[in-house]
């Protein structure tokens, strides 16, 4: 694996949730139980590009990694189109409709490439079953905790933790 790779990889969580902390700080009208996390890159919100600009970089490094991780046959195909899928959720705020989409399908893609890529690796790697169960487990829960709560952020952030913790997976197991 590429040293820069390697780097981006274990460097992607603290620039993930770094910058979904900061933004927040900077929007202190936003609440995690009554907002989306996409409500801070609103139109509406004078500072939207802020957290738009967060996903757009997030979507193309992710998807830089990801092609890197593709050629090292780590992950499938829908890693990368997931972080397409990424950027383009900062590029159309909420309003627009292709939003929705873009979140849905960049949740539905990684938890696929992650269920994929467990189930490719369980018959190797016992340790593999944690992604494999994970996965749909996961994401049932993020699909149970918008019921519990008012916005979406909570779940979003669980969805997001998962993946990121796939990334570094990714780059620790490389390296090995």
């Amino acid at each position: 694996m590429k040293r820069w790779v390697r780097i981006l990889g274990l460097f992607f969580p603290f620039l993930t949730f770094g910058g979904i902390f900061i933004a927040i700080y900077l929007n202190p009208w936003f609440s995690l139980t009554e907002n989306a996390l996409s409500d801070m890159g609103s139109i509406k919100n004078p500072i939207g590009h802020v957290f738009n600009s967060l996903l757009v970089l997030l979507g193309l490094l992710g998807l830089v990694f990801g092609v890197e991780m593709l050629k090292e046959k780590r992950v499938t195909v829908l890693f990368p189109l997931g972080m397409i899928s990424l950027l383009l959720v900062g590029i159309f705020p909420e309003e627009y409709k292709p939003h929705s989409f873009f979140a849905l399908s960049f949740y539905i893609l990684l938890f696929a490439d992650i269920f994929i890529c467990g189930l490719k690796r369980v018959r190797k790697k016992k340790s593999a079953l944690i992604w494999l169960l994970g996965s749909p487990i996961v994401f049932m829960v993020m699909v149970y905790l918008t019921r519990v709560f008012e916005g979406l952020a909570i779940p979003e952030l669980v969805g997001a933790l998962f993946i990121n913790a796939w990334i570094v997976h990714l780059t620790l197991e490389v390296e090995q």
